[in-house]
């Protein structure tokens, strides 16, 4: 069984997408076309924590991120999932607003689209 980070970075790697936690991402000469980024915070039981996730895709379209955004908001479900981890699990559910388009004023062929969603500790 995974620790609690562990098993959240095992979350965001599970969808196809190489997945790096906001302060391990690499340089961008070295980044993927298609990449998740996300918070790495953790808490004890019975709190529940905001945190986002980016999904980064370089691309002329919204299709392919539109696509990720999607499938990663089937798999969290509207009640949520419950992720195991040693000594626990987390409860992760989308927060209001759930997904937002963003530009990427640096990077003109980067389509970014920034989720909300929070995580609850249980016992």
């Amino acid at each position: 069984m995974k620790k609690k980070l562990y098993a959240l970075h095992d979350f965001w790697s599970g969808f196809g997408w190489k997945a790096y936690n906001n302060y391990s991402v690499p340089d961008r000469q070295e980044l993927p076309d298609r990449y998740i980024s996300y918070e790495a915070s953790v808490d004890e039981f019975g709190q529940e924590i905001a945190q986002t996730a980016t999904l980064w895709c370089r691309s002329t379209s919204w299709v392919d991120i539109t696509d990720m955004e999607e499938l990663i908001a089937d798999t969290i479900g509207r009640g949520g999932k419950v992720i195991p981890f040693e000594g626990g699990a987390f409860w992760i559910k989308k927060a209001s607003p759930w997904a937002q388009r963003m530009d990427e004023p640096s990077d003109d062929s980067m389509r970014v689209i920034v989720l909300n969603y929070s995580i609850e500790f249980l016992d």
